[in-house]
């Protein structure tokens, strides 16, 4: 479609060029007429340039009432060397045959203006025919592959005469398709630029500080867990902020009201805010550490879960249960006192150790390590007791221990006992009057050695008659702590 558009403008421009040509004669430059002998220019089946002409003569200001002839272009013809048509277009090189009205032959050399529109080579033509007998005037001369730039179609002739004197005339190449082959890209319009926008730094969000009211929750409690949230640095707040507990597989630890999900809304940077749970253990909860994992979210912020732990100790149900001391001893003799202990709790005594301590003691601060005893178990101690005077005792059994959490305590346990003087028979053994004088006899009998086993033995069964009683009376008393325990 282009080319032919092109086409149809080339052929309307070659038809006004001859219209012009026909209708008006080609005139010397300050002539109002041709010479009566120049005949018509125009060329069968080419376009004819209407030439600006320059009179040869070097010194225009000497005229003359009847001038010489002037020379100049009076036509044209073009042949392609390259081209794919008659159409000349960009880039492409022609032969421009030119028509050159000189009767006289006063035109030496025919030269090529090389411009932006047309090159070629510029050193001249001297190929001119001569003037024809006929009297017509017309010389023709071949400017060889004119190479067409676009940008016009104004081609610029020097004519060069045998006096020296040197002319410039133009003529329009009608041919000439000033259509640009490879037109230039256009430049495309940069699209604007898209509107940033701004970059927030969300601060991140963790748990900084919690607490749960000690050290340790004793199981069956209620205890109030509070969780200090905190947000780093950054330059836009965190919106819909919400915190969750998360009890996973524990066992043992519930929530003793309200919800575990926790609306806390929006935290600017660098904030604190304060979150409370009430919750609870179970009675029977094993001791030890319980997890529970504080999952942490918000609309435009990162989420994070920070695990917490808290310690959980049974209550502790560590005492004596029986003391068994000598309500009465003598002086010099030894009695014997014993105390009895049983952990109830489910947690582990460890360390333990007793003492006895009192006034008026022979042998004060008698000490024993009993080691860890274990939940659910009973044991017990024995320490002797010899008076110093006669009197009184008065003292205490102290046993020290360490419970689940580490920390030392004491358990204390009084006892008296009354200190009576030893029995006076009223006999002095070595007194010589209290020998009866019959007894230097011999007189038979048992002799004193059986007395002695007599007294040894009836003495043997009093201790294991004693001993009998008290396993009987501790296996009643552990017996009855037994269903106290299961009553609880």
């Amino acid at each position: 479609m282009k080319q032919s558009i092109k086409r149809i403008s080339a052929v309307l421009a070659m038809a006004m060029a001859l219209s012009a040509f026909s209708a008006f004669s080609v005139f010397a430059e300050g002539e109002s007429t041709a010479p009566a002998s120049v005949p018509s220019t125009s060329v069968p089946s080419t376009s004819v340039a209407s030439a600006g002409v320059t009179t040869l003569a070097d010194d225009e200001s000497n005229s003359t009432t009847d001038p010489a002839p002037s020379a100049y272009v009076a036509g044209y013809t073009v042949s392609k060397v390259d081209g794919l048509d008659n159409f000349w277009d960009w880039d492409e090189r022609f032969d421009v045959n030119l028509t050159i009205y000189d009767p006289q032959n006063v035109v030496t050399m025919v030269r090529l203006v090389n411009t932006a529109i047309f090159s070629g080579d510029n050193y001249g033509t001297t190929d001119l025919t001569p003037s024809p007998a006929d009297g017509s005037g017309n010389r023709t001369v071949t400017l060889k592959e004119v190479t067409y730039h676009g940008g016009g179609n104004t081609m610029e002739i020097q004519l060069s005469s045998n006096d020296g004197g040197v002319s410039t005339t133009s003529i329009t190449i009608a041919q000439c398709m000033d259509v640009n082959p490879n037109p230039p890209e256009a430049t495309p319009t940069p699209a604007p630029a898209p509107t940033e926008k701004p970059e927030y730094d969300y601060p991140k969000i963790l748990v900084k500080d919690f607490s749960f009211g000690g050290n340790s929750v004793e199981a069956g409690k209620e205890f109030t867990l509070q969780l200090t949230l905190f947000t780093t640095s950054g330059n836009a707040n965190l919106q819909d902020v919400m915190v969750g507990l998360n009890f996973g597989e524990l066992k043992g630890v519930s929530l003793a009201s309200g919800s575990m999900n926790t609306y806390v809304g929006e935290m600017a940077p660098n904030t604190t805010k304060t979150i409370s749970y009430k919750m609870i253990t179970d009675a029977t909860i094993e001791p030890g550490a319980i997890s529970i994992n504080v999952n942490l979210t918000s609309k435009n912020g990162e989420a994070a879960t920070a695990p917490i732990s808290i310690p959980v100790t049974q209550p502790e149900r560590f005492d004596i249960t029986n003391m068994e001391a000598p309500e009465t001893i003598m002086m010099g003799e030894e009695g014997y006192l014993s105390v009895t202990f049983v952990n109830k709790g489910k947690s582990a005594i460890n360390n333990l150790s007793a003492e006895i301590q009192g006034d008026n003691l022979a042998n004060p601060g008698q000490s024993q390590f009993l080691g860890n005893i274990a939940a659910g178990t009973e044991n017990s101690v024995d320490f002797s007791v010899m008076a110093a005077a006669e009197g009184t005792i008065n003292g205490k059994v102290i046993l020290s221990y360490e419970d689940a959490k580490g920390e030392v305590k004491t358990l204390e346990k009084e006892f008296s006992c009354t200190v009576e003087p030893m029995m006076d028979m009223g006999i002095d053994p070595m007194d010589p009057g209290m020998m009866d004088p019959t007894m230097t006899e011999t007189t038979p009998g048992m002799p004193i050695w059986g007395w002695v086993l007599i007294v040894v033995g009836v003495a043997a069964v009093v201790v294991v008659v004693v001993v009998v009683v008290k396993k009987k009376q501790k296996a009643k008393k552990l017996a009855q702590l037994e269903d106290e325990d299961e009553d609880i």
